[in-house]
């Protein structure tokens, strides 16, 4: 079906696209290690350690995606798109779950144990742990119905049209969103990076606890909280949105960081699913 569009965002792309930029041509001299090492709109390439450009085809950026000034834009759609109860819609393109996964079994109080099948819930303990990787997650979601969210699916549902830094806005605010700085200490005061100043209580907290930590699609703690496996094809693990332990959440909280996973890191590792859904 052929749609309107209008109001082009771009989130960063997968690392697949970075490497069908190297096959164009399109690598500098400079040595990286994630994205902010990169000047201009290049993007480190995770396999090279080598800035490139996000684009230079919009067959570089997949499908719902155009490539403008070597940046990739998602594109909104006019229509609407008939979202499972658990989930919205994302311009009328996808669906993406309201909430972080968890468990059929989780409570207020547990992440619970049943692993066959991830929910979209408000209130409950998200399954996470310091191991999870996307092909579990993916197995999980693929369980409920639905699918494993890509890189820039996940990062176009945390900007919003708004284009927004954070789900909620472009200022880090470290009581929006659950942030290794929300439980400081009242009395030390509730700052950026308030931890390394006086005592904090950080934690994973049940999902949608934040109620202004909401995208402008109306999607709960896409910053902070835990991390959320995304689908790639780089062979590497990726993670987004930040964690309630991160110790510089202004960065690892931004909708466009991408949390390439290492050794021992991240160490809050939780999920989303998305679906295609049905055009009304």
């Amino acid at each position: 079906m052929n749609r309107p569009r209008h109001r082009a965002f771009a989130p960063a792309a997968l690392a697949g696209a970075l490497i069908a930029a190297l096959a164009t041509g399109c690598i500098v001299d400079e040595a990286c290690r994630e994205h902010r090492d990169c000047p201009g709109v290049k993007l480190c390439n995770p396999e090279s350690g080598e800035c490139v450009y996000e684009c230079s085809l919009d067959s570089d950026c997949g499908a719902g995606f155009v490539c403008r000034d070597h940046t990739c834009h998602f594109l909104c759609e006019d229509d609407e798109l008939i979202c499972p109860s658990d989930m919205v819609s994302v311009c009328g393109v996808y669906c993406i779950d309201r909430y972080e996964a968890s468990r059929s079994d989780a409570t207020s109080s547990s992440a619970g144990v049943d692993d066959s099948a991830a929910t979209s819930r408000p209130g409950v303990m998200p399954w996470w742990s310091g191991v999870l990787t996307p092909a579990e997650a993916a197995a999980a979601c693929t369980a409920a119905g639905k699918r494993l969210c890509t890189g820039p699916e996940w990062e176009a549902a945390c900007a919003g049209a708004e284009e927004r830094v954070y789900c909620y806005g472009d200022e880090y605010d470290p009581t929006t969103c659950n942030s290794i700085d929300a439980f400081c200490d009242p009395e030390c005061g509730v700052y950026e990076q308030c931890y390394l100043d006086c005592p904090s209580d950080y934690k994973v907290m049940p999902t949608g606890s934040f109620s202004e930590c909401v995208s402008g699609f109306l999607a709960y703690d896409l910053s902070g909280n835990v991390w959320e496996a995304v689908l790639s094809d780089d062979g590497v693990d990726h993670f987004r949105g930040g964690a309630f332990n991160c110790g510089d959440p202004a960065l690892a909280h931004e909708c466009g960081y991408d949390g390439l996973a290492t050794t021992g890191f991240p160490t809050a590792r939780g999920f989303r699913c998305c679906s295609d859904g049905d055009p009304i």
